[in-house]
């Protein structure tokens, strides 16, 4: 759909390069991928990086052209082969786990020797999660927490002044 789109307002080299980077993210998206799969995922890496150096010579990028994650696309023939198809594999997963495993642990540190902190967070909220599962299976969490006569105790009472 993009490539007729931007074919003729842009030189054939960058629709070229385009092509190819799409070609070569339709291809490890596959759920089955053989040999010949491979062959033709290096292929359009390969022209992918062949065309590319247009970006740098029409001023798109005056240092080098780098997409994010672009490095990674030379290990995934080698990745694929060890570990099997990806499957549409989703790096957000990853990234929220990491949001709650590493950034709001370090948020809630003093900064200082933060690691030995974080791990202490980590094993904590993992020790709040496992009671909480087990609670719950035990139906100690269904309800109020407060037994009804400890709750009329708590209401508070507003005097007007």
């Amino acid at each position: 759909v993009y490539l007729p789109a931007i074919s003729g307002h842009v030189p054939p080299q960058m629709v070229r390069a385009l092509s190819a980077f799409l070609d070569f993210c339709y291809l490890v998206r596959r759920n089955i991928i053989n040999k010949a799969t491979l062959d033709v995922i290096d292929d359009a890496l390969a022209r992918f990086h062949r065309d590319q150096i247009i970006f740098e010579e029409v001023g798109v990028q005056s240092h080098g052209f780098s997409l994010p994650c672009q490095h990674s696309m030379m290990h995934y023939c080698f990745l694929i082969e060890m570990f099997g198809v990806p499957n549409s594999l989703c790096s957000s997963i990853t990234e929220s786990k990491h949001i709650k495993a590493v950034k709001e642990p370090w948020h809630h540190s003093s900064h200082f020797h933060a690691l030995g902190q974080m791990l202490t967070t980590n094993q904590r909220l993992d020790k709040l999660a496992a009671a909480r599962s087990d609670f719950k299976a035990r139906g100690m969490l269904f309800g109020p927490c407060l037994a009804p006569h400890i709750r009329k105790q708590a209401k508070p009472t507003y005097t007007s002044s």
